[in-house]
């Protein structure tokens, strides 16, 4: 950011904050971002929280994630469903085996 340039390079940040019409303090927390993260820190500076682009962008990113669940949930529960029926065949062959007339295991 052009601003946090100017401090960086000398410039007054009582002039820069006045020019810019923000506040000192506000300006110093500029600088700290560039200094830890550098530009790409400011990415969001100058954009009013909440704007429709950043809104837009995290609507997206949600649809695609409720989207991405909901296929998830689908398949888990066709993967419960033949389970399910895999386990009840399992248990029906399981009592057929024991068909002499005596009474079939059972769990309990």
């Amino acid at each position: 950011m052009a601003a946090v340039r100017r401090v960086i390079e000398g410039e007054p940040p009582q002039a820069v904050a006045r020019d810019l019409d923000v506040t000192g303090p506000l300006l110093w927390k500029w600088r700290k971002q560039v200094a830890e993260q550098g530009e790409s820190g400011l990415r969001e500076v100058g954009r009013a929280k909440g704007s429709k682009v950043s809104a837009e962008a995290t609507e997206a990113s949600s649809q695609r994630r409720i989207a991405e669940l909901e296929r998830l949930v689908g398949r888990q529960q066709m993967e419960i469903r033949f389970l399910d029926r895999a386990l009840r065949q399992v248990e029906e062959l399981r009592q057929e085996k024991n068909d002499d007339g005596a009474a079939a295991s059972t769990k309990r």
